[in-house]
């Protein structure tokens, strides 16, 4: 089974939305709800990019042995 979500502000009372080829001529669902703020903040902090600032690596050595010990 294949969903597709997709978060907007509307600025009307009407959304237009794309569904794939496949879903042509097939039974669909669509569902439509408020967000809360604070939901929509956690979904877009999960989005940003990882960053390392400042990280000096020239004399590390990863030991894939010693990661794995147990």
């Amino acid at each position: 089974m294949e969903f597709i979500r997709k978060i907007v502000i509307s600025a009307t009372n009407k959304i237009v939305i794309t569904i794939p080829d496949h879903f042509i001529g097939k039974r669909i669902e669509v569902l439509a709800s408020e967000i809360e703020e604070d939901l929509l903040f956690e979904e877009q902090k999960i989005k940003r990019p990882f960053i390392v600032v400042n990280a000096k690596v020239e004399r590390y050595k990863f030991d894939r042995d010693e990661a794995n010990e147990r």
